[in-house]
């Protein structure tokens, strides 16, 4: 039975006879400067075994006169000399080899066509069209391969073969990651570790090297206060004691194994929780011990370990140190926060204060208007007359204005201060954590301002219902009155 090995040993050997093959994300460009006897069979033999898989059969051409070459054409000799150029679209290829569901796999037929597509490829950059997305699950099949490598989300592997058991690491995920560092770049950058972090795997092998030192690359700009595209290159800025600029890395750096797995430790730790603390920590000895001139990459390599085991030495201290600027600090917040909630509860006495004024004053209007005509005739001709008419209009009208100036001024007042209290709050968080100020500080507000638009929005039927009673006030009193039509 035919398999995806068979076309990768049957690729490889037209390799042989090959100029040079380009290996993209989707596709494999083979090309020959002398089509012959030889490298025709190879190409029949590549055909029939894509043929027995079912997949989309490549494209080959005559690369000088760029007529499309048929199996057919194959068999004769009409095309020797000529240059040749076969295209095998590699997706359908690909999902033969799926290791996890809903995964996006690759699949390059050399380790040579995979390292140089590492080389060209930007691990920062944000993706956009048909290029692959490693923030989701990607497996990779690299044939020629030893050992698989892989992480949280990418696994580079054979062509068979399955992943071992896998430890669960706890990284950052980008939108983490950006909040702590600046990015100051012309186009769209994303740092992603979850993406490119390989915890399992033999990382020693010259075959992943090149992948290792992608993946460090990516976990370095994690522990950055900057990064900056300068030139189509990346530069990292430090700002602890000293303040450094330089280069991620290095060409054709490489990176241990050691260093990898101190990166994943650091970013780790860095990112579990108040991060700006504990990233400023590290960087107050990275930024000493690293030399200007190195590499972001090299210094790490040099100097994370020591750095790291200072940082979490310090981290103790110094979060001993801020406890009473901490309570300080939550004292003063909830000074902001009552101040907020008095506010709140104020404008909603002042809604029921002023309705309840309103309708009393209407109902010592309509109390001292018809008190001294008691008598029928006399009353008849009040609630039937344009004076009286008139004046409910306007007394409903007077209900309106006052429901909607009062709105304004409240929906005003409340929207002023809450900017404020925020903006305050912001100012002076610099040890409690977002999930506290969530939790203790907005929330309880978000509560109170609930129940003001509630109130508001009662008191808005209730003066609704004031205004139209005052509208039509001599037919509603006419309807009451015994006799009266309804």
């Amino acid at each position: 039975m035919t398999t995806v090995v068979d076309l990768l040993q049957a690729i490889e050997k037209l390799r042989s006879h090959a100029s040079q093959a380009i290996e993209e994300s989707f596709r494999l460009i083979v090309e020959g400067e002398s089509l012959n006897e030889s490298v025709r069979a190879k190409l029949s033999h590549t055909l029939a075994v894509v043929e027995q898989l079912e997949v989309s059969p490549p494209t080959i051409w005559a690369a000088d006169t760029n007529e499309s070459i048929d199996p057919d054409d194959l068999k004769s000799d009409f095309y020797d000399d000529s240059p040749w150029r076969l295209v095998l679209g590699k997706t359908p290829i690909a999902e033969f080899l799926q290791a996890r569901e809903n995964e996006t796999t690759l699949i390059f037929f050399s380790l040579d066509g995979f390292h140089q597509w590492l080389k060209d490829w930007d691990p920062l950059l944000q993706p956009a069209g048909n290029v692959p997305d490693f923030s989701s699950p990607t497996t990779i099949r690299v044939h020629g391969l030893s050992h698989g490598v892989g992480g949280p989300l990418l696994w580079v592997m054979p062509p068979e073969g399955s992943p071992p058991s896998i430890d669960e690491v706890a990284l950052p995920e980008p939108a983490d990651v950006h909040r702590l560092i600046h990015i100051n770049a012309t186009k769209a950058l994303r740092v992603c570790p979850k993406a490119y972090a390989l915890t399992w795997g033999k990382f020693d092998s010259p075959e992943v090297a090149p992948l290792v030192t992608l993946s460090a690359g990516v976990l370095s700009a994690c522990l950055v206060q900057e990064l900056r595209c300068v030139d189509g290159s990346y530069e990292a800025t430090l700002q602890g004691t000293k303040r450094l600029s330089l280069p991620i890395c290095d060409a054709n750096q490489s990176v241990c194994s050691d260093t990898l797995q101190r990166l994943i430790e650091a970013v780790s730790w860095v990112y579990q929780e108040r991060p700006e603390t504990r990233l400023g920590l590290l960087m107050d000895r990275l930024s000493i011990d690293i030399e200007r001139g190195q590499s972001l990459l090299s210094g790490m390599e040099d100097h994370i370990e020591a750095a790291l085991h200072q940082a979490r030495d310090s981290y103790a201290f110094v979060i001993l140190d801020r406890k009473d600027a901490y309570h300080k600090e939550v004292r003063e917040l909830m000074k902001d926060m009552k101040a907020q909630a008095d506010l709140y509860a104020a404008k909603v006495r002042d809604l029921v204060s002023t309705l309840t004024r309103d309708a009393l004053g209407m109902l010592v209007f309509i109390a001292f208007s018809f008190i001294a005509r008691f008598d029928r005739q006399n009353f008849q001709e009040l609630l039937e007359s344009n004076e009286l008419a008139l004046l409910v209009k306007l007394l409903a009208g007077f209900l309106v204005l006052s429901f909607i100036f009062q709105a304004i001024a409240h929906l005003r007042d409340v929207t002023l201060a809450s900017r404020e209290s925020e903006t305050w709050l912001d100012v002076l968080q610099h040890y409690s954590s977002q999930a506290d100020k969530q939790s203790r500080f907005l929330e309880p507000i978000r509560k109170r301002r609930q129940t003001f638009y509630v109130a508001l929005f009662i008191a808005g039927i209730s003066y609704g219902l004031l205004a139209w009673a005052s509208w039509n006030l001599p037919e509603l009193i006419s309807s009451l009155l015994p006799g009266g039509s309804p």
